[in-house]
């Protein structure tokens, strides 16, 4: 058996949907993998998905974007590139309680942000309110991931960045009303989120145990955006984490999910150029990113894994 590793962006969830149905029907056995989750549950995101990767104690890391050009652009850069896009569309957006009375982006000026720390994210919030008309001046603070949420739903801060599959559905089950702007409605082309990771050096290493466990994947992901309802009723049934239990919420959230996991010609995660390069390019502009090397040198992403 071929031992995978990979190291999961926050706890158990449908965006995981593809990974724990092959595992739990056991396709990935069948194919000789032995797949390992390491949810960050394990040592309260101490140490981020890449930063495992890049210590090579896994194989694949899902993350954003961002860090696969955090990686890249560092002074001391380390081989990191993405292997697959989980989703073709951002299904993220910037929430407010609906009885805050904020409706658009530029009232949060002044206001107060729960931040994840994450690279360009402050910056991010700032150009949604400058576009919208607001000077972008908001307060961010920062607590432990897991309490972001629970901080938004309190009213202890105005705003925070959630997956309207999951956090957005959560509100509807619980009759909280949100308030949502999505990026490519003010203005930033942003990337995909999230991505499949690997370490550019473990690739000729272990290539046909990373095809395997990716084709394996797509197979999965395919069946869940095309049947999301048996997809959840089977996940609820079988994988034995807590927020899968709740039945008719993980139905909804793979129905809010499933268009977005496929492209236009029904595969799954396959990355275009133009995505990462409208992403770059708004990130050089207001100087979020300043290249050190050319572009086109960057090991920002590979579809070649997916083929055949």
């Amino acid at each position: 058996m071929e031992r995978i590793k990979i190291a999961l962006d926050w706890t158990p969830n449908t965006i995981h949907s593809g990974f724990y149905l092959a595992f739990q029907k056991g396709w990935y056995r069948e194919a000789g993998l032995e797949v390992e989750f390491i949810s960050p549950e394990t040592d309260n995101y101490q140490l981020t998905p890449a930063r495992r990767l890049s210590q090579r104690k896994v194989d694949f890391a899902i993350a954003p974007s961002e860090s696969v050009l955090s990686y890249n652009t560092s002074r001391r850069p380390a081989a990191i590139t993405s292997v697959a896009s989980i989703l073709q569309r951002d299904t993220s957006a910037i929430v407010c309680l609906g009885k805050s009375g904020i409706t658009r982006p530029a009232e949060l000026d002044g206001k107060i942000y729960a931040s994840y720390n994450a690279r360009y994210e402050d910056e991010i919030v700032r150009a949604m309110i400058v576009n919208d008309g607001g000077t972008g001046q908001f307060r961010p603070v920062s607590i432990g991931r897991l309490g972001i949420w629970d901080m938004l739903k309190k009213g202890e801060a105005d705003a925070t960045w959630v997956f309207m599959p999951w956090e957005g559905v959560e509100a509807k089950h619980n009759g909280i009303g949100l308030n949502a702007f999505r990026m490519e409605d003010f203005g930033i082309p942003y990337g995909y989120t999230p991505l499949v990771l690997a370490h550019l050096s473990a690739i000729p290493l272990r290539e046909k145990a990373y095809r395997s466990f990716l084709r394996i994947s797509a197979l999965a992901y395919t069946e869940a955006a095309n049947y999301p309802d048996e997809t959840a009723a089977f996940l609820s049934s079988t994988v034995g984490y807590p927020d899968f239990a709740r039945q008719a919420f993980i139905r909804d959230s793979m129905r809010e999910l499933a268009p977005a996991i496929l492209n236009h010609a029904g595969r799954w995660g396959e990355m275009q150029p133009q995505v990462w390069g409208r992403f770059i390019d708004w990130l050089v502009e207001r100087k979020l990113l300043v290249p050190r090397q050319p572009i086109e040198s960057w090991h920002l992403f590979t579809n070649r894994l997916l083929e055949g």
